[in-house]
């Protein structure tokens, strides 16, 4: 009986793989049309993103979790909604799909940066060193190297150092290392949502700053970049008394890698200075710049892994980044950018005058007001809501902030805070589902057991420094 020979059923390919490979190069197009359209300000070559993200909803319905298939039937939902009950439902329609563009090319952009990262023996030395430290020095130590990683990998730092922390632990099945592993999952979440307050590859200080438009996106930055490091600091304290009795057999400590967190410190320091520099030269937005600069850097660093060889380099981690994983991350991230959609629609379905009419009669304070939004935005994170959404509809209600005596600035602070803590105080966030998932625990026994005392702590403190800074200033 005749058979294929290998090369040719390597080539059969079923419909799922054709239509994933499809999805990635639609979301290469994606990228190159939502940068090329802002960096030339042309709003025809943006719209020409809208069109690529339906051309997509097929892929994120079929491939998205049972979270982000939700969000996208809710989105479907809410688009017909709009339709049926507003008189001029086109520009919401299109406002939304562009915002979800938008989203989804930010986020790809950036997910190029962390496949070369992923491959780099800087980056791993540097993993290694963290994960393999007497136990108070490795939870210290794993909670601000994540929050540096994550300025360049974003969500694939809790990956790498948690791959790394597991494997670390291999060995043992029993007792003490299992509460390492408790241990570093716990600083890997604390470093890494600081970095969303004012990284330039973080959605939240981008986002925020196209919501509040008396907010610039520079001095939204650099309010997150002090919100970072109160929180940052905050949280290596509370570790730090958390974990000053325990004492656990360690393994072998790797070297401190000068050479490679040098390296890794000045590709950040350059890549920050052009993304910063472009911006500012050629009057293109930051996250314009991000989505062609980041990119770009990152074929450039997968062509100096692969020893210059460009060959090996398309049919290699080129082909494996483009046809299958970009496809994979889309899908991953479906909940973010659906909660994108929906944003713009559910304000255009609240009655946002008369509520704003109602906080303006209750003659509440700026400081309640500003306590209620960051406590409702991290409750309803809880029960699954992404911030991206509560913070567009927390936007809308207060578009007139003055109006309520909440300085503009005040409420994009309470925003991003609200947000970055999400991320590690909600089990629905991908945070919680990406280091819970690598070492095998529960979501809901990491965030509300296991860090139930630093989330009540940072959050007593958050609502009291609210009210402190909205009476002396």
């Amino acid at each position: 009986m005749a058979t294929l020979d290998p090369p040719a059923a390597s080539r059969t390919r079923n419909p799922l793989s054709v239509y994933r490979s499809g999805i990635g190069l639609l979301l290469v197009a994606l990228v190159v049309t939502e940068g090329l359209g802002a960096w030339l300000h042309a709003e025809s070559i943006t719209a020409g993103g809208a069109l690529l993200m339906l051309a997509m909803l097929p892929w994120l319905l079929v491939q998205g979790s049972k979270m982000g298939r939700l969000f996208v039937a809710a989105s479907v939902l809410g688009a017909i909604a709009v339709v049926l009950t507003q008189d001029a439902p086109v520009p919401i329609l299109a406002s939304a799909l562009q915002r979800a563009a938008f989203f989804q090319a930010f986020l790809i952009a950036v997910f190029t940066l962390q496949e070369a990262a992923g491959r780099s023996e800087s980056m791993a030395k540097v993993g290694r060193f963290l994960v393999t430290q007497p136990i108070r020095k490795q939870a210290l130590l794993t909670l601000c190297g994540t929050n540096l990683m994550a300025l360049m990998m974003n969500m694939g730092s809790l990956v790498f150092i948690g791959i790394l922390a597991r494997d670390t632990d291999a060995d043992d099945t029993t007792g003490p290392k299992s509460e390492r592993a408790w241990i570093t999952a716990l600083a890997a979440i604390r470093g890494f949502s600081p970095s969303a307050c004012w990284s330039p590859l973080a959605l939240p200080p981008v986002y925020l700053s196209s919501l509040v438009a008396a907010v610039s996106l520079k001095t939204t930055m650099l309010v997150g970049a002090v919100l970072s490091a109160a929180i940052l600091l905050f949280s290596v304290l509370f570790t730090a008394l958390e974990v000053r009795k325990t004492t656990l057999d360690q393994p072998d400590p790797a070297p401190f890698p000068k050479r490679s967190i040098l390296r890794i410190s000045l590709l950040l320091a350059g890549l920050f200075s052009l993304i910063f520099f472009i911006s500012g030269q050629m009057a293109v937005s930051t996250s314009a710049a991000v989505m062609i600069i980041i990119p770009a850097a990152s074929i450039l660093w997968l062509i100096a892994l692969q020893g210059y060889r460009l060959r090996g380099l398309v049919s290699g981690p080129l082909k494996g980044m483009v046809l299958s994983r970009l496809p994979d991350q889309a899908a991953a991230t479906s909940v973010i950018t659906s909660a994108a959609f929906l944003g713009p629609i559910i304000v255009s379905l609240l009655p946002v005058p008369a509520i704003t009419t109602l906080l303006a009669a209750s003659s509440a304070s700026p400081s309640v007001i500003l306590s209620g939004v960051l406590v409702t935005i991290i409750a309803l994170s809880m029960v699954g809501l992404n911030p991206v959404l509560t913070c567009a509809i927390a936007a809308g209600i207060i578009s007139q902030p003055l109006n309520l005596g909440i300085e503009p600035i005040a409420l994009v602070a309470v925003l991003l805070v609200g947000w970055a803590l999400s991320a590690q105080f909600s089990p629905y966030t991908g945070t919680a589902t990406i280091v819970s998932s690598i070492f095998g625990v529960s979501p809901v026994t990491l965030i509300f057991t296991r860090n139930r005392a630093f989330m009540l702590s940072c959050m007593a403190l958050c609502v009291a420094t609210i009210f402190v800074t909205q009476k002396v200033f």
